[in-house]
Formats: C-alpha cells, sequence, structure tokens
C-alpha cells in the first residue's frame, strides 16, 4: 500500500474523530488532541493532495529516526532514552509482520515481551573488559545517572564514525548493540512494575501515538481486523535502514536450512572464515548454520560474498522470482526478500493444509514471491508457472478433503489422461467437478473454457449425475457471470464461480463454527448460480447446523 492511497482505501483512519474522541486518549490525562492532530486530517484533499507528500520526504523522515528530542507526548517517562526505545522496538516488531500490519493489543504486549527477552539476555560477562561500546554506554549513564538527549548524540556520532571504518555489515553498531550493553549493566528501561502492571502498556501505547504524530506508523480501522497499527509502505526501507533489518533470525535460519547451497559443508567453512565467525559446531552443518546466524553475518554479506553467482540465478530460477540474473545485488536483495516476507505467516511445524490455506490466495493469483518454499519445494518441476498450476489444485483438494472433511475428494488434473476436470468430489450419489483457473487477471470463461467444461461434465455425466461445477480463480469479469449461466442453461448443472478468496473464507467460518469429526461440508452449500457468497453460505450453514 502506498501512502498516497491510505486515504481512499481507510479515511476513516485518519478523521477528525480518530485523533480527538477515541477512548484510547483516556490514558493520557494531559493529552492535546489539538496539539496532535496534524494539518490535513479534518481536511481530506489537503492531507491527500499536501501533506502526505510531505510526510513521505526522506529528509523529514531522516530527522524522525534520528532525532532524540521527546516527542509531544512527554508522558514517555520524560527520557528521550526511553522515547528512542519504545520506538526503536515498536518499529522492530512491525516490520517483522506481513504487510507491515499487527493489532495495536498484540504489538505492545510483543514490544514488552522484547524488553523483558533483552533484559534477560545479558550480563556484563557477556562482553570484554576492552568492549568499547559497553565502555561508551558506561560513559553515557555517569551523568546523572541516566541517557539523556546529549548522550545518545553522542553515541550516534560514535556509531558513524566506527560503522565507516568497517566493511563489513555485520561489524556495524546499532542501536541494538547500544541496548543490549545497557542492558547489561542494569541500565535498560524497566518494562514492569509489580505495584502497576498496566504501566508498561500504557507507556508503549504513547509511543505509539507519538508514532502516530511523527507520521511514521498508521492507524486502520478495517472490517474484521480491529485496530491495526503499520508502517506506511514509502518508508519501509527506511525504517529498515535505521533498524540495520534485513531478515528475522528465524526466517534467516531458515533460508540456510532450505537452499541447497549451504548443504555444502565448503561454503558453510568459507563463511566461517571469511566473517570470522567462531562458536564450536561439532562437525555439523546445522551448527555451522546456526553460528552464521549467532556471528550476525547479515544474509546479504553473506550471499554476496560465498555464494557463486551461478548458485543465486539457481535459486532465482527455482523459486520464480524476478531479479535481474546478470546483477548480483538485484538477485540478492530479492532472494532476502522473498524468504523474509514469505516466512512470515508460517508457523514451525504446521499442519500441510494450514499452509496451503495461508498462501492459497497467493497461489490462486500467481504471486510466486508471497509463496512459501515449504509449499513451492512440495512440486516437482522445473517451470514456476507449471509449479503454481500444479499447488493450486493440490491446495484446492487438500482444503476440500482436510477441511471440509470431505472424503470422497479425488484430485484429476495431474493424475489423469483425457477429457478431465481438476477434481471431483462425490457425497451421497451426488458429484460436483472443479477446475482451478490461476493467472494474474480476471477469468473471463472465454467460449474454449466453456466448451471444456462442458466435455468435463458430458464425460462424467455418461457415470454419475454431476450437479455442481466450480470454477476456482482469482476473480471474474462481468462478462464471467453472464458466461456461466448461459453455460448453465445449456447444460443444466449449477456453475459456480468462487473466488479464491471466498473459498479460503468459507474455509475458516467451517474451521471456526462447524467443523466437527465425521461432519462433511454439504455441496449443495454449493447450489446457485454466478458468483459463491460467503454471506449467502454463511446463512445457510447457521440454518442447517443450528
Amino acid at each position: 500500500m502506498e501512502l498516497v492511497d491510505l486515504i481512499d482505501k481507510n479515511w476513516n483512519s485518519y478523521e477528525r474523530k480518530r485523533f480527538i474522541k477515541d477512548d484510547t486518549k483516556t490514558k493520557t490525562d494531559d493529552f492535546d488532541p489539538e496539539a496532535f492532530k496534524h494539518d490535513g486530517f479534518d481536511d481530506r484533499e489537503a492531507y491527500l493532495e499536501t501533506y502526505a507528500p510531505a510526510l513521505a520526504a526522506e529528509e523529514r523522515l531522516e530527522q524522525e529516526l534520528n532525532n532524540f528530542t521527546p516527542p509531544r507526548l512527554s508522558e514517555i517517562n520524560n527520557s528521550p532514552y526511553q522515547a528512542l526505545v519504545i520506538r526503536y522496538g515498536i518499529l522492530r516488531q512491525l516490520i517483522q509482520q506481513p504487510d507491515y500490519n499487527m493489532e495495536k493489543s498484540e504489538l505492545i504486549e510483543a514490544v514488552q515481551d522484547w524488553q523483558r527477552d533483552l533484559i534477560q539476555s545479558y550480563d556484563e560477562d557477556d562482553f570484554s573488559e576492552t568492549d568499547d561500546l559497553l565502555h561508551l554506554a558506561q560513559a553515557a549513564v555517569d551523568y546523572k545517572g541516566q541517557v539523556d538527549d546529549s548522550e545518545l548524540h553522542m553515541v550516534f556520532s560514535y556509531f558513524e564514525l566506527h560503522n565507516s571504518a568497517n566493511d563489513s555489515k555485520h561489524e556495524y553498531y546499532t542501536w541494538l548493540d547500544f541496548f543490549q550493553r545497557l542492558s547489561a549493566i542494569g541500565r535498560f528501561p524497566k518494562v514492569s512494575r509489580s505495584d502497576s502492571p498496566e504501566h508498561a502498556h500504557d507507556t508503549i501505547e504513547k509511543g505509539i501515538w507519538s508514532l502516530q504524530e511523527q507520521a511514521l506508523v498508521y492507524e486502520v480501522d478495517a472490517s474484521g481486523y480491529n485496530e491495526l497499527v503499520g508502517i506506511p509502505e514509502d518508508y519501509i526501507e527506511k525504517v529498515r535502514d535505521w533498524l540495520y533489518y534485513e531478515m528475522s533470525d528465524e526466517n534467516y535460519r531458515q533460508m540456510l536450512e532450505t537452499l541447497e547451497v549451504f548443504d555444502r559443508q565448503s561454503v558453510l567453512i568459507e563463511a566461517r572464515e571469511h566473517f570470522g565467525v567462531t562458536g564450536k559446531n561439532y562437525g555439523k552443518n546445522e551448527n555451522r548454520r546456526e553460528n552464521i546466524v549467532q556471528a550476525g553475518v547479515y544474509p546479504s554479506e553473506l550471499l554476496t560474498e560465498v555464494v557463486p553467482k551461478d548458485d543465486l540465478k539457481h535459486i532465482v530460477d527455482k523459486y520464480g522470482l524476478d531479479a535481474h540474473k546478470l546483477k548480483t545485488e538485484d538477485m540478492v536483495s530479492t532472494i532476502i526478500e522473498y524468504f523474509e516476507l514469505s516466512q512470515k505467516s508460517v508457523q514451525e511445524d504446521e499442519p500441510k493444509v494450514d499452509l496451503y490455506l495461508d498462501a492459497y490466495e497467493d497461489i490462486a493469483d500467481g504471486a510466486v514471491t508471497d509463496v512459501p518454499p515449504q509449499l513451492q519445494d512440495i512440486v516437482d518441476a522445473d517451470n514456476p508457472s507449471e509449479k503454481l498450476d500444479v499447488l493450486f489444485e493440490d491446495a484446492t483438494g487438500e482444503i476440500f478433503r482436510e477441511v471440509f472433511n470431505l472424503e470422497g475428494t479425488n484430485q484429476l488434473g495431474q493424475q489423469a489422461t483425457g477429457v478431465v476436470a481438476d477434481g471431483e468430489i462425490e457425497q451421497d450419489g451426488q458429484w460436483l467437478l472443479w477446475d482451478n483457473k490461476r493467472r494474474r487477471q480476471e477469468f473471463r470463461l472465454g467460449s474454449d473454457a466453456r466448451s471444456k467444461i462442458k466435455n468435463y461434465i458430458d464425460t462424467k455425466s455418461e457415470q454419475h449425475d454431476v450437479e455442481w461445477f466450480l470454477i476456482i480463480a482469482p476473480d471474474f469479469t462481468e462478462q464471467a457471470t453472464s458466461n456461466a449461466l448461459q453455460l448453465e442453461m445449456q447444460i443444466g448443472t449449477d456453475i459456480r464461480l468462487v473466488r479464491a478468496e471466498d473459498l479460503k473464507r468459507l474455509a475458516e467460518l467451517w474451521q471456526e463454527n462447524y467443523a466437527a469429526e465425521g461432519r462433511e461440508l454439504p455441496l449443495s452449500v454449493f447450489t446457485g448460480s454466478e458468483i459463491f457468497g460467503v454471506e449467502t453460505a454463511a446463512g445457510w450453514l447457521e440454518t442447517q447446523f443450528s
């Protein structure tokens, strides 16, 4: 989402009500809503045409990220350091989320957990007595016992000097390094109080408001999502640079485990020597990979320095990534983005059907870079387009079998010969056929497609009674609707156009409200014409199972 599009998509989140009358203000007793409100929030056109472009200016964003004067919400413990920590924690948690969005309550909890983990993870023994940043951290709190504005600017200036003197990013100093040292000497901000456990949440929430004031984050009210806090897309790269963030450690490990090049002992040993990686590996590649992550070697450095260009080309081809294969830098950045973004919604040991369900819309519309490698690697096909065709069929069959509990599901497209649909389902002597149409544009159900579908149905009808034929695609043209009605009148079988998004929503509805051992989704839920509607199906299911 582009910043300029936020108004048209979620204008309600920028209305005067959002910033003046909402209950979230009750915790900030001496907060001045009028001072908080930006010019333009009460004028949609002024915000879109005048204010939004100014917000996206690089100079302004640079100033907001590196200016350590406390924001107007000075209730954040009246400390520039506390404000910096909260700002860093919020942006770091957001940048790791799908679409860079997170519900506010979950974000507050995640930031508090991040702070707790940092406090518990470090003590002075973790750093050598000659560690210059540890000495700088100690010096920063010697004056009046706290880190203040001048000390923060001193540290930031030292970062710039130190980093410019080093060629490798893993040797750079970052704010996280500074926070680690302060945690080790017990000077990291408190995040919980036994007598007031809500204190930390209140402080973090005020930090979110502060970032909103600076427009580094925005808040969205969307149907079904409650409150979401996100980073405007224009700011993503700037925020990532400020955080020195390329990929979460979890996704970094997943990338190393997935890519064949990191199964080679020679490559891992070269990385160890090139980047001075320490730590015992006991001769195991698994330990060597873990040591690389723990050593803070940046993924971009690792891919650029030790992975041959031919291997980079192979990775790009294998996963169908859009990268200029003559430019190493382009391939490296694309690979990092793929393993970071595609992994965000994947949980360890998640059942295959849940992986299929999470990625179903991305598989359907051919968004290769959003389909996790765990799924792409299931299919043995060299052509990424063919791979996604198979994935779409497999995912649909898996949803029918595992989510809707339809044991009569049988996939046909990849195994059978002759005139067949992609799959069939039998229930109580009635049959449903389906066909997947993966594409980036809307499906129009042209004459060739109608002819094939008629042949599918005619062939099956020689043996069985076909009641329903589903066409599953990302979306459909208006012409597809009338063409489906025409075909339905011609052959006497219900032709249902089903958006991938709606099949996923139906699956989630079924899982949440109706799934039970031995219970199948009644195929009659698909009875009808034109485009399948989840709301109608929901009402029908409620009647059936009330």
